[in-house]
């Protein structure tokens, strides 16, 4: 009963929307309305079928269609879609008719030659017909080796970066046309991977062992196609380990004839090299040819031809520009060599249409003696110095030369020199003429190569006769002896004679002008200079008569009738009228014209196959070349239409349904279908073509068990969307709707999210149809992929919803416990372990991966997992895939249940997927033990850019990885390790390192700069912070809450930065004051966006908000100061992190050996600090809590005494590192922290060089006391407890724990210990270098947020400072007592100064510090002369002092100034205050704000 309306949906699919059976011709409709409402009736016919049958007729029916295409869109992304529209300029014109040619950047000389020749339908037919055998046919050129007989074969691809790489083949899909390959590794050379050990060897190494490394993915695709950036479609068999001379089951006898009939046909195969290369040129003209013939339109890309024509060895290098004509001549030449020895008809009718004759002749003038020289052409090269025309180049190559006097010839017959003419002229024709036209000529006044673009014209016919040796032969005869034997024998004089003699009788009448009348075909032009232009081809086409322009990819009707002004060259005249009368001429030189000419026959000898009318020509050339052979008859041969056609006829079956699925409408009506069967759309009542009978199935998605016609419409979308859909550049709204609608299907059916990631699972043992790799490591396209993930990670949280899939998922996650728990076991034992595994190993667990029997005993999601392990393993080779595969794990890793994201954590964290990043991140740098056990995650960079095969389209890849080093390498660099993090916190149970944007672009502009706007999420929190940073009573933030405001969140703005804020920003209240209320304040912060978000998000973390912008708990940013008032206090940023740990710890992974090893290594933290402060110390948290921390403590002690001669040299590289792992594990509040306190501070392990601070600092004290770089290292000592001690627990140790701290008194270390420098034999005081640190410990991180940020940063400058004056008091030179205020800056701190009257002179006295040539620092009281900087021997200094750890480094010291009486300094030492901007100061009366312990900590 529905035979109709099937019938009508495949009529309206097949005649009407698709042009694949029309031809090449466009679709009915060819438009979007059309197709649209075609679309539609389609809808409607399949919702009027019954039970749903016409939904599943229309399914199977678009599934077909989609594995026709999804193989061409496979590997390329981003691909627009080219819609047969009839309203376009080349399909509306039916005449055009032809494709073009691809150029591949200057290879325009060689389309136009191969566009000539297709244009010749006999050549064309011809050598597309040529037989080859099927044995020596490569498969680069599409050869009949292909399909299963290539399955066991080794090849060697050729890739687009010039390198060729050896493959096996494992597998053929007959359905893709495609095959699997498993490419070889790469051998390494001597040297790669042991640059460390080379530099402390000196000796060579051998090549490092990669056996251990997991080899690389399977590839499958279209071998005789390549994919972009990589293969180039060409390769080569290397060997066939599966063939056999002798079956085994044939007798003695017949298998030893067997064998010598296989051995003769091998002797028939041999070719040499030269044969071998001619035989890949013609195979490929073959493959264009067939394509220019039977692509209907669409543009061929010839590359595979460039690649074979090195075969040529032009001029220059194929992929740059040569002469045209030199190419069509070897091109020529080439395919004879090869016509000759595999197909010798062929090779006879190519030099039939081609093949000429010229004859040099020599006739002595006193015998008559004639001697004729015949050489074979395949064209005239035409002379057009100082010629106008054609005719008048060929009549000057024809012309008579008289040899005499000195020029004599000896003559055979006379046996002396004698008078000779020496004349050359055609002797044999061809089918088609081709003339050279020599533009391109030696300027002997420069010696370099020029262009004549002079006018040379030629005519639409041309007549050959009298430049044949026939015709010079006849005038010669007409002539008679007496004027043969003039001195004058030229052509010209014997046409002179004749006219005198018989002007109504013409000696050339008796040879026919039908047999040298020729008419023109075709011109290729050249359109520049010498040194580089294009070429493109007029050509006339054979059968409707019609000419066209050949343009590379572009084909257009062309007029002849302009091939006077296109194509003879000279100069053009251009006259401008004025309105006056007056006319203007311009004389301008074409730069475009003719340099080849093809003429055809007009009557073309017929071509006998045999041979026997070229009986006489092959006599004659018998001395000079090898008649062809005949081939061998037991060979089999196979032709060019036998090899291409099929592919040409699929590819453009593919491009027709192509066009078909990439319209919009064709979205929209998969869109419509799939809202309609799963309930989310319901058909309109308005809808006009709604044929829909009460019997037809209902629209809504049914509760429990899915009609088989529903999942088919399903299956049918997702293999559309992640198979085709998003291959396209969609929009970031198509992509949403998209993405929603999936979601909520899956999340509305378990059976529909089931059916989807079982078949998920199952595509990971696949190749071309695995979705995972191709969104993870393949899709270039950002929008894409991520949605794509967000969809997987989306269907397997609710697949997680079912009972069933925890319980098979936990026994997943439990034998992969018991997996890592063997091999801990074994390393124990010390037993030899190798590389852990991706995949369950044990035969009892392996059924739990079997996707024979998933959703029953094996679980899909595990399946996954173990598909994602393997790619971390192989990720380092492939550019995309670590930051998508980290954004994969995330979004798993942040599932929005509770119970289903705790079973994926767990599932993960148990497969070792911490310990894979954590090596993942720092390469060959991580320790030797995970190396050894993930040898994949771990390799060098070095090693993988050896192993790798370099793709060379890195504008269409994004190009990032992860950074071995552990060095912040900026730009894409830090996305990717920062999405690596991010992953990993997730793993932990801290989704709160994911980082929420704060900002987005309007899609507005404003002077070349994207404008931005707050999130909502970011605009919640801003306000947050604003009402509690304002007064409680007030509306809105004064001058002064804005001041302090800023300095809470760690800046150090100058004043009159603070003015401009709330100047701009504060607006009048009705009282009169003026306030900043939230509207500016937000308006303020949007402003900072645009100039540096990184500080947004700097300043809500000091807030308490995290990375995703969610705020840790009040207990863990406040503390009770006093119990009684309930009076709180903030605590630090580390301790608040460390007691948002604490307190969320219940709901953390649990971390095991291997990730415990990797997350506390030294080199990975400092990765993490580097590209993320916040995220690195959550991390050193989560990993720190209730663990022994002991060997990263040793580790960072080591480091700190290795490099502490390097920070007192100045140098801060790896200070913070070090500061923020001391802090942030003292800070934890578990049952270890005094552990980990006592280890810190007097640990005292000498040997081993793990040795606490306190320790060390008092053993620098008492065992060097009066050495000065021993005191500076003790400072540093001090520095770095004085960096931790404001964290509460360490304030309490070292308030208990004295005993250890008297070598930090000024007591135990009188001024003698602290000499002070003499500069009296410097020129300055800047200057002398330090120790670099190594790379792998510096810290850029752009988004850290330190302690140091908020509470002495040490990069103020004049700009950077709030304190406005210092006031010295006390001082012994009186005149130097008084208030400095602000003078600019030096050594990166202020500077301040005073003017006063001192020794009768005015004098400017400043107070300033600067570095000494030893790299330290000290503070001066000093005269500066004029015009001069501070710091130099021209200084007069009274005081100094050197910079006290105790206070703010950019700040002069409080006390222990030291006198200088050589230069005028007299005792008592001053002491120094600051005051603020907001405080003022009595002289007479002190300072109000003496800076004084805050934590009361006494000498600290």
């Amino acid at each position: 009963s529905d035979k109709a309306l099937i019938d009508l949906m495949g009529s309206v699919f097949d005649g009407f929307i698709s042009s694949a059976k029309l031809s090449g011709l466009p679709p009915i409709c060819c438009d979007g309305k059309s197709r649209s409402l075609a679309f539609r009736a389609v809808r409607a016919a399949a919702q009027a079928c019954n039970g749903g049958a016409g939904y599943s007729i229309l399914a199977d029916r678009i599934n077909s269609i989609i594995s026709n295409v999804a193989p061409s869109l496979r590997h390329r992304w981003g691909h627009y879609a080219s819609v047969d529209d009839g309203t376009t300029s080349r399909t509306a014109n039916n005449s055009v008719k032809y494709s073009g040619l691809k150029n591949q950047g200057c290879t325009c000389y060689m389309n136009s030659v191969l566009q000539q020749l297709f244009m010749m339908p006999a050549l064309r037919k011809n050598l597309c017909s040529a037989e080859i055998p099927l044995g020596v046919r490569s498969s680069g050129g599409g050869a009949m080796a292909k399909g299963e007989a290539l399955v066991g074969k080794k090849i060697s691809v050729h890739w687009e970066n010039g390198n060729k790489y050896d493959a096996d083949v494992v597998r053929y899909d007959e359905s893709t046309g495609m095959h699997t390959v498993n490419y070889c590794p790469v051998q390494l050379a001597t040297g790669v991977g042991h640059h460390h050990q080379q530099q402390q060897q000196q000796q060579p190494s051998q090549p490092p062992d990669i056996s251990s490394l997991p080899r690389d993915l399977p590839e499958e695709y279209i071998l005789s196609e390549g994919r972009p950036g990589k293969e180039t479609g060409a390769f080569k068999i290397i060997s066939n380990n599966n063939t056999a001379l002798v079956a085994s089951g044939d007798s003695p006898q017949e298998g030893h004839s067997e064998l010598k009939a296989q051995e003769s046909a091998l002797l028939e195969l041999k070719e040499s090299p030269d044969e071998s290369s001619s035989r890949k040129l013609l195979e490929e003209v073959q493959r264009t040819f067939v394509n220019l013939d039977e692509a209907r339109g669409r543009c061929f890309d010839p590359r595979s031809l460039v690649e074979a024509s090195h075969a040529l060895k032009l001029e220059f290098d194929v992929w740059q520009q040569n002469d045209a004509s030199e190419f069509a001549m070897k091109l020529l030449d080439r395919l004879e060599i090869s016509l000759k020895k595999w197909s010798p008809c062929h090779f006879r009718y190519l030099a039939h249409t081609f093949g000429m004759k010229q004859t040099k002749q020599k006739v002595c003038r006193e015998c008559g003696l004639k001697t004729n020289r015949e050489e074979n052409m395949m064209n005239i090269d035409c002379q057009i110095r100082d010629k106008s025309s054609i005719h008048e180049a060929l009549a000057g190559m024809c012309e008579d030369e008289i040899m005499e006097g000195d020029n004599k010839v000896l003559c055979d017959r006379c046996k002396t020199k004698t008078n000779t003419v020496l004349r050359t002229a055609i002797s044999a024709l061809p089918d088609m003429l081709v003339l050279s036209l020599k533009r391109f000529d030696l300027d002997y006044a420069t010696f370099e190569t020029v262009k004549l673009n002079s006018r040379c014209e030629f005519g639409e016919s041309l007549n050959m006769k009298q430049y044949t040796l026939e015709a010079k032969e006849i005038l010669e005869t007409a002539a008679g002896p007496e004027e043969s034997k003039s001195e004058s024998g030229s052509m010209m004089d014997l046409e002179e004679n004749e006219t005198k003699d018989g002007p109504d009788e013409d000696p050339l009448s008796v040879l026919p002008d039908e047999d040298y009348e020729y008419r023109l075909a075709g011109v290729l032009v050249h359109a520049g200079v010498a040194q580089g232009g294009h070429y493109y081809s007029f050509i006339q086409d054979r059968t409707s008569a019609k000419w066209y322009r050949f343009d590379d990819e572009d084909v257009t009707p062309f007029d002849p009738s302009s091939i006077e002004q296109e194509c003879f060259g000279g100069k053009l005249k251009k006259e401008t009228k004025f309105p006056n009368g007056h006319t203007h001429t311009v004389e301008s030189e074409q730069f475009a014209n003719a340099l080849m000419l093809f003429y055809e026959k007009v009557k073309p000898v017929k071509f006998d196959k045999a041979g026997k009318e070229n009986e006489e020509l092959s006599a004659a050339d018998a001395p000079m070349e090898e008649e062809p052979k005949t081939v061998a008859p037991n060979l089999e041969l196979s032709n060019g239409y036998d090899v291409f056609l099929p592919e040409v006829r699929k590819s453009n079956s593919t491009h027709s349904w192509q066009s078909f699925l990439l319209t919009e409408e064709f979205q929209t009506f998969v869109k419509e279908v799939l809202d309609l069967c799963t309930g989310r759309k319901k058909p309109s009542e308005e809808d006009s073509m709604d044929i829909t009978p009460t019997s037809s199935p209902s629209p809504v998605i049914p509760g429990t068990d899915i009609d088989s016609w529903r999942l088919a419409v399903i299956r049918m979308s997702l293999s559309f969307v992640f198979d085709v859909l998003f291959h396209l550049p969609l929009k970031n709204t198509a992509l949403s709707d998209w993405s929603k609608t999936l979601m909520q299907i899956f999340s509305s059916s378990n059976e529909i999210t089931a059916m989807f990631v079982s078949d998920l699972a199952k595509r990971t043992h696949k190749v071309y149809e695995n979705w995972v790799r191709a969104y993870t490591i393949e899709c270039p396209e950002e929008g894409p992929r991520r949605t794509a993930l967000q969809i997987f990670s989306c269907a397997i949280s609710s697949l997680l919803s079912l009972p069933a899939e925890q319980v098979l998922l936990q026994n997943w996650t439990q034998s992969w416990s018991t997996q890592v728990a063997d091999r801990e076991r074994l390393m124990n034992k010390r037993q030899h372990v190798g590389a852990m595994p991706t995949k369950l190993e044990a035969p009892s667990s392996r059924q739990l991966e079997d996707i024979g029997n998933i959703g029953v005993a094996a679980t899909s999601i595990g399946t996954i997992l173990s598909f994602l392990s393997e790619l971390i393993e192989v990720s380092p080779r492939y550019t995309q895939s670590n930051i998508e595969l980290c954004f994969f794990i995330r979004e798993l890793s942040t599932s929005q249940s509770p119970t289903e994201g705790k079973l994926l954590r767990d599932a993960m964290v148990e497969a070792q997927f911490v310990a894979r990043l954590t090596c993942l991140a720092v390469r060959e740098r991580s320790q030797d033990l995970l190396k050894h056990v993930f040898p994949g995650s771990s390799v060098s960079l070095e090693i993988v850019e050896a192993i790798s095969r370099t793709e060379t389209h890195s504008a269409n890849i994004l190009q990032v990885g992860m950074n071995n080093s552990g060095v912040s390498g900026g730009g894409n660099n830090h996305a990717s390790n920062l999405m690596l993090l991010e992953a990993i916190g997730c793993l932990l149970g801290m989704p709160w390192v994911k980082q929420e944007p704060i900002f987005y672009e309007t899609g507005e502009v404003n002077r070349g700069r994207a404008i931005r706007a707050l999130t909502p999420r970011a605009i919640e929190a801003l306000t947050d912070v604003f009402e509690e940073s304002k007064p409680t009573s007030s509306n809105g933030m004064a001058l002064r809450d804005i001041h302090h405001y800023l300095q809470r969140c760690g800046q150090h703005v100058p004043p009159q930065r603070v003015d401009q804020i709330f100047t701009r920003h504060a607006v009048d209240e009705p009282d009169g004051t003026k306030l900043l209320n939230l509207k500016g304040f937000l308006a303020y912060y949007r402003d900072a966006v645009h100039n540096n978000e990184f500080q947004v998000v700097k300043e809500l973390h000091a807030f308490g908000f995290r990375p995703n912008l969610t705020r840790r708990h009040n207990d863990s940013r406040w503390y009770a100061a006093d119990e009684n008032n309930g009076q709180k206090r903030p605590y630090l940023l580390r301790e608040s992190m460390a007691i948002d740990v604490a307190m969320n710890h219940a709901s953390l992974s649990r971390i095991h050996f291997f990730s415990e090893l990797g997350l506390q290594a030294l080199i990975f933290l400092n990765f993490a600090s580097t590209n993320s402060n916040c995220v690195a110390e959550y991390l050193l948290a989560v990993s720190a809590y209730g663990k022994d921390t002991r060997r990263l403590m040793f580790e960072s002690l080591d480091y700190l005494h290795n490099h502490i001669g390097n920070w007192v040299g100045g140098s801060t590289d790896g200070y913070p590192l070090i500061i923020m792992i001391f802090g942030m594990l003292s800070a934890i509040p578990d049952d270890r922290q005094l552990e980990r306190i006592n280890t810190l501070m007097v640990n005292d392990d000498r040997e081993e060089r793990r040795v606490g601070l306190m320790i060390m600092g008092d053993r620098i004290v008492r065992e060097y006391p009066n050495n000065y770089q021993a005191r500076q290292h003790a400072d540093r000592y001090l520095e770095c407890i004085q960096m931790i001690q404001k964290q509460r627990a360490i304030s309490t140790w070292i308030s208990r724990n004295r005993q250890y701290c008297t070598w930090l008194e000024p007591e135990s270390h009188p001024e003698t210990a602290h000499p002070l420098q003499s500069r009296s034999d410097q020129s300055g005081r800047r200057g002398g270098g330090h120790q670099n640190m190594p790379v792998h410990l510096q810290n850029h991180d752009p988004n850290a947020v330190d302690e140091s940020d908020i509470d002495d940063e040490d990069s103020r400058s004049d700009d950077d400072d709030s304190i406005r004056d210092v006031v010295v008091r006390g001082c012994g030179v009186p005149e130097i007592n008084g208030v400095y205020t602000r003078a600019g800056s030096f050594d990166g701190v202020p500077k301040y100064s005073q003017s006063v009257r001192y020794n009768g002179r005015d004098e400017e006295f400043s107070l300033f510090r600067c570095r000494l040539t030893d790299n330290t620092r000290r503070w001066y009281i000093s005269i500066v002369p004029m015009s001069s900087h501070p710091g130099t021997t021209r200084d007069i200094d009274f005081y100094a002092a050197v910079p006290s750890p105790s206070d703010a480094m950019d700040l002069p010291p409080r006390k222990n100034w030291m006198c200088i009486p050589n230069s005028g300094g007299i005792m008592p030492a001053p002491e120094v205050y600051a005051r603020t901007v907001y405080e003022d100061v009595d002289e007479n009366q002190g300072p109000s704000n003496i800076v004084v312990d805050q934590d009361q900590t006494g000498y600290l």
